[in-house]
């Protein structure tokens, strides 16, 4: 096992796409954050230091983790699409352990990779907010902090199990991000809230939101636990349908 994940890292840090992915995932979190603190109080935006404003500043886990869900998918469909994947089961025959390899090294990352993400943000916005007076905020930096790391690592896990059931990198990317950005985010959200607070979307803003709303957002623990439990599923049901598929 720990071959088959020296492994996968190699093919992370060889892949352009992963690099590309950091470095505008770095830029885009410090453009929100500058523009965040910045503009706050024009056109209606919330007042600089208030959790409105803080909510929008700390909300790293909306890129972080739909980042990590598309390398998630990428890293396990990607094999099928070069048909690099028949020579990984000539090396490995055992499927299972391979699968395994790919979700212990996409959650493990997307931990890593949501924690320097918020870290990033704090170190970016810290100095901004201290220009503008602002020195205690009004939110759990902390909570918002694990809430990131663990929503990223397990959009990871989604990703790479995705990527697996489909076995087609452009149809899973976007069918993914359809379902958060217009199944849950555009329709379920605003239409059956009760609904949408208990799929994978509506546990990862539970776990960003800084204020819990009664009714709408499920508590941290709770949407934590309901996250990883998305998770766990969908990668149970990965496992099962690769190690009874044939191959192609």
């Amino acid at each position: 096992m720990t071959a088959l994940l020296r492994i996968e890292l190699l093919k992370l840090r060889t892949a352009p796409a992963a690099w590309v992915a950091l470095v505008l995932t770095a830029l885009l979190t410090v453009t929100s954050v500058f523009s965040s603190v910045l503009l706050a109080g024009v056109q209606g935006a919330p007042a600089v230091g208030t959790v409105g404003n803080m909510s929008k500043v700390f909300a790293t886990g909306v890129v972080s983790a739909n980042v990590m869900l598309v390398l998630g998918i990428m890293m396990a469909a990607g094999e099928d699409r070069h048909r690099t994947i028949l020579a990984t089961y000539l090396g490995e025959p055992h499927r299972g352990r391979i699968l395994v390899a790919k979700l212990v090294t996409a959650g493990g990352l997307g931990l890593l990779y949501g924690a320097l993400t918020f870290a990033l943000t704090l170190a970016v916005a810290a100095p901004l907010y201290a220009t503008k007076g602002v020195h205690d905020y009004p939110v759990s930096i902390g909570a918002l902090w694990l809430g990131t790391t663990l929503l990223t690592g397990c959009f990871g896990l989604l990703g790479v199990a995705l990527g697996a059931l489909t076995r087609n990198t452009v149809g899973a990317i976007i069918g993914a991000l359809g379902w958060v950005f217009l199944i849950e985010l555009a329709i379920l959200q605003p239409l059956l809230p009760t609904v949408a607070k208990w799929l994978p979307t509506g546990a990862a803003i539970a776990l960003t939101t800084p204020v819990q709303v009664p009714g709408t957002n499920l508590a941290p623990a709770l949407a934590a636990l309901v996250l990883v439990g998305w998770a766990t599923a969908v990668a149970l049901l990965a496992s099962r349908v690769t190690l009874n598929r044939e191959l192609r």
